[in-house]
C-alpha cells in the first residue's frame, strides 16, 4: 500500500493528514499543520514507518 496525503487550507496554514488504505480500511498515520507547500521527507518517512508497523501488527 501507498501513503497518501490530504490537505486543507486553514487561514494561512495547511493542515495535512498522511494515510494509507488497505483491505477497505483507512489508516491515519500522521497529521500536522504547517505554512509551506512542501511536505518534509521526515514526515513521509514517519508515516511509512507507522504504516509498516501497522501492517506487521495485522498478522500477529
Amino acid at each position: 500500500g501507498s501513503v497518501w496525503e490530504v490537505r486543507s487550507k486553514i487561514g494561512n496554514r495547511i493542515a495535512r493528514v498522511l494515510f494509507a488504505v488497505e483491505h477497505s480500511q483507512m489508516v491515519l498515520l500522521h497529521a500536522f499543520v504547517k505554512k509551506t507547500q512542501r511536505t518534509n521527507p521526515a514526515d513521509i518517512e514517519l508515516a511509512s514507518k507507522r504504516f509498516k508497523e501497522w501492517q506487521d501488527g495485522q498478522h500477529d
